[in-house]
């Protein structure tokens, strides 16, 4: 029995106490590559391979054009018990798909490689947007992927106090030797964080100039400037490509969403109307001289 949906965010209580710390992040460097995962492969499996052999502590990918066979993904939904706040949806089945948008986190849970990744694919006359299953992800077509291997830090999957969720985590991480200044961070933000806000908070913690942001997680409830709002409380979202912010501070944070009723969103974030509902977890990172063209 699920409970009712929050229609305010006041209703929206978390069980446990508030972590002290509500913008964590680690610095680290953010190394571009790509790698072609083969037909038949596991994706999970082939992601923990190319991070190994390059000596990547976690990994932020871009899955776009990702021709997978069939696999299994949920969705954001109510409550199963007086302890969460929300939880996910009874499993559905893709016959198979060519992801159109989707980015993963690649990091650390029980000693082994996870991935924790949110996608939007064609299916059946529809869109979907959904929360794949790692383990049921196996490719169809060899597919060049392009991302950024992190040295210096690394996602892990810890019990996360204040949500009762298991959640990635961010850690330092020292068993690779990291020569370079930094040039990014990652972060996991705390429940009510505001996303675009939070973005534009720690891209101070990197040296001046544009900053990217990659990453998902979970709003509740989001105002966009081109497009209605998103009055669900309960989504899962992932952030497009370019999101960040320019040299001269204007911050740009465009997203997609699917609320508990399975209907998508999609717009440009207003500041201070993206409150994080459970987690979003991110990658920014220094771009140098180059545009981000938002």
């Amino acid at each position: 029995m699920r409970r009712p949906a929050p229609s305010a965010l006041a209703d929206i209580r978390h069980p446990g106490p508030k972590a002290s710390n509500r913008l964590p992040h680690v610095l680290c460097v953010a190394e571009a590559d790509s790698f072609e995962p083969q037909a038949g492969e596991g994706l999970l499996e082939a992601l923990g391979r190319w991070a190994e052999r390059n000596g990547y502590s976690s990994a932020v990918l871009e899955l776009q054009g990702l021709s997978l066979n069939s696999f299994d993904y949920v969705m954001p939904d109510r409550a199963i018990d007086d302890r969460h706040a929300a939880w996910y949806s009874d499993t559905h089945t893709s016959k198979s798909a060519i992801l159109k948008d989707a980015v993963a986190i690649l990091g650390w849970k029980d000693g082994d490689w996870f991935a924790h990744i949110h996608a939007y694919w064609h299916e059946g006359g529809a869109y979907r947007l959904g929360h794949l299953l790692p383990h049921t992800l196996i490719v169809r077509d060899a597919t060049r992927l392009q991302g950024y291997g992190l040295k210096g830090a690394r996602f892990e999957a810890q019990a996360d106090p204040e949500t009762e969720f298991t959640l990635f985590r961010v850690a330092e991480d020292r068993t690779t030797p990291v020569q370079e200044e930094p040039n990014a961070l990652i972060t996991t933000l705390a429940p009510f964080e505001d996303l675009h806000e939070s973005i534009a908070a720690l891209a101070g913690n990197l040296s001046p100039g544009p900053v990217a942001a990659h990453g998902l997680g979970s709003l509740a409830g989001a105002e966009f400037h081109e497009a209605a709002p998103m009055t669900g409380l309960i989504s899962e979202i992932l952030l497009k490509t370019p999101a960040g912010m320019t040299s001269d501070g204007v911050t740009m944070i465009p997203v997609r969403c699917v609320d508990l009723e399975g209907h998508l969103h999609e717009g440009r974030l207003v500041p201070g109307a993206a409150p994080t509902l459970v987690t979003c977890e991110l990658l920014l990172r220094r771009t140098g001289t180059e545009s981000l063209n938002v």
